[in-house]
């Protein structure tokens, strides 16, 4: 799979596979196992997500060298306790949890959402503590606007967010592209809510491809220079979701499905489906 650098210079596969509700245990482990099978060399994986283990347990199993495999953790800060109290330590705490529980560090941390605006700074400083001691190789930040972004004493280089054709984010690409901050979409297939939307039929039918596999929004994310996370539970779909690379999108159709943006926001679900990326 082609790979591409992150804002620091280290290099990751070009699609990932998202493991957020993934359910922890058997599923998790088989479904890891039969993505790297089938060629995947990027896992997304978080604390919150409770899989981290069932992760780091796949890959040992694989036989495939770790220095092959691309994992993405995160580390969720909570609104009370010792996030607010101590941030620099809870975060630390946090990231060797997840070493623990991975068996390995992680290629790349994140802060999960921007969470306590009086901590952000914190958090970011003891992300860098974590790289410094070993425990992290790149480090960034998930769900950030341009807002949080900018409060950061060193810019990260690389941040997460939900995209797609329906969900665009013009002012944190733009503000990234300008810093070269690398973008990693999540939930790319906007939840298979939109798989019938005409332009994106009318692109899969010029291709030869299904929009049921999603290859033309995976497809999308990849010619705009984001890292895609698609995320499947079924074997096939996974198999599906990594073949992007036999195709191209036209000008004309990454146009088309770049006016499609109408804030379908598709995760957040227990938050009332808000924008991370807005808070204060």
């Amino acid at each position: 799979m082609p790979r591409v650098s992150l804002g620091d210079g280290n290099m990751l596969p070009a699609v990932g596979l998202g493991l957020y509700y993934t359910p922890p245990g058997a599923v998790a482990q088989e479904i890891v196992r039969e993505a790297l099978r089938l060629g995947y060399r990027h896992l997304d994986t978080a604390g919150f997500y409770e899989n981290e283990a069932d992760v780091g347990r796949a890959v040992r199993e694989s036989g495939i060298p770790r220095e092959q495999i691309h994992i993405t953790s995160k580390v969720w800060p909570e609104a009370e306790g010792r996030w607010v109290e101590d941030g620099f330590a809870a975060v630390l705490d946090a990231v060797n949890a997840s070493v623990a529980a991975l068996g390995t560090r992680a290629d790349l941390y994140l802060i999960h959402w921007p969470v306590n605006p009086d901590q952000r700074i914190e958090y970011w400083l003891a992300l860098e503590e974590a790289q410094r001691l070993g425990l992290a190789r790149s480090i960034g930040v998930s769900n950030f606007g341009v807002a949080h972004l900018q409060q950061l004493i060193d810019s990260p280089r690389t941040s997460v967010v939900e995209l797609h054709p329906f969900l665009r984010k013009d002012e944190i690409e733009a503000f990234c592209a300008a810093r070269g901050i690398r973008l990693i979409a999540y939930s790319p297939l906007a939840r298979a809510l939109r798989l019938d939307h005409p332009s994106l039929e009318a692109a899969a039918a010029r291709h030869g491809v299904s929009t049921a596999q999603a290859l033309v929004l995976v497809r999308w994310s990849v010619q705009h220079g984001y890292v895609p996370l698609p995320k499947s539970v079924r074997s096939e779909r996974v198999a599906q979701n990594v073949d992007v690379f036999g195709f191209e999108l036209s000008a004309q159709e990454m146009a088309a499905l770049d006016a499609l943006d109408e804030r379908l926001f598709t995760e957040w679900e227990e938050w009332g489906q808000l924008d991370p990326t807005a808070l204060p």
